[in-house]
């Protein structure tokens, strides 16, 4: 990537969208990091694309404020997308990270990565010169010339973050859940992303079809709390208190007498008696000649216990906030 090593202070433009993709500093860090700059000026490089910020806002900011030179890094990117793709990959390198910032950053990588792809296919196909097509024209929802694109990029993305595909899939449509909520309530959005407000993966989703207004009350309520973090208990409570949207059935509904008795145990009670057998099945073939299985099997396997090892840890979390 080409570099203008001239130090000065740059005028550079911020886009709201990449921004939000940055994770925000705490205070201590940030003010660490101004004091930096001020004794040793600038001297990491801040990258740009077109005279926009992709990566050093903060120090941007800084530098702004006290007339701090700095150099800057122009990027290459074919369009928006190949951008943000560029933004999320760079940011999942950064210590610091919650688990919702990085369940966000890695969907947002593939859904951004999945159009680049689509677009580069179509142009190939269609345009054998490489013209590039303006990108108002391209219509990503049109079926791509590749096959089998989409497996490829989240197992690749899949690889990079030591997850199964599968599990890169999943957090795809928790970045879009996180991207609603954020349509709807900017706040909440962001204090799920920095771990303030601790809601699963389900209640995400859930929230996500949630109006504004009604986020905006959940909000208020977990803002009135005296704790400055809400539990999973907490939020989950909150949810499940929520109306559910009426559903139109035709026949008779069953009456309360004849619902059957509400038992907060029975799941966990269910998943618990069913654990050992999982675990006697690993167990055989821990101890059995795995080089004989084919490397198709033991792929598969391996995506599996990736995916069932981020959900136990999730379960795990969830299990000592209520201890």
């Amino acid at each position: 990537m080409p570099m203008n090593t001239e130090k000065k202070v740059y005028t550079l433009k911020i886009d709201k969208g990449f921004k939000e993709l940055i994770r925000p500093l705490f205070k201590n860090e940030y003010l660490q990091l101004e004091a930096n700059l001020i004794a040793d000026g600038c001297r990491e490089p801040i990258a740009v694309w077109n005279g926009v910020i992709v990566d050093g806002h903060n120090r941007y900011k800084i530098c702004s404020e006290h007339g701090i030179p700095f150099s800057i890094e122009e990027m290459t990117f074919s369009c928006r997308e190949e951008a943000v793709a560029w933004i999320c990959a760079n940011q999942l390198g950064r210590r610091n990270l919650t688990e919702e910032s990085r369940k966000f950053l890695i969907g947002k990588q593939y859904e951004s990565e999945k159009v680049v792809t689509r677009k580069r296919a179509v142009i190939e196909a269609c345009h054998p010169d490489h013209t590039v097509l303006p990108y108002e024209t391209f219509d990503p929802s049109k079926d791509s010339p590749v096959v089998e694109t989409k497996k490829k990029t989240a197992e690749r993305i899949a690889e990079e973050n030591h997850i199964s595909h599968g599990t890169v899939e999943k957090y795809s449509l928790y970045a879009r859940a996180i991207e609603e909520i954020t349509k709807k309530e900017p706040a909440m959005a962001s204090k799920i992303l920095t771990g303030r407000y601790k809601i699963s993966h389900e209640g995400v989703l859930l929230l996500a079809k949630r109006s504004a207004e009604e986020l905006h009350e959940m909000n208020k309520r977990l803002e009135g709390n005296q704790h400055p973090f809400a539990k999973y208990q907490t939020t989950r409570q909150e949810i499940q208190a929520m109306p559910t949207p009426r559903k139109r059935e035709s026949g008779k509904q069953p009456s309360v007498k004849d619902m059957p008795a509400f038992d907060p145990d029975a799941e966990v009670i269910g998943l618990t008696l069913t654990i050992p057998s999982w675990s006697s099945s690993i167990d055989r073939i821990v101890h059995s000649n795995l080089e004989i299985v084919s490397d198709a099997a033991r792929l598969n396997l391996h995506r599996a216990l990736l995916e069932l090892q981020d959900r136990i840890n999730t379960m795990i979390s969830a299990i000592k906030e209520e201890q």
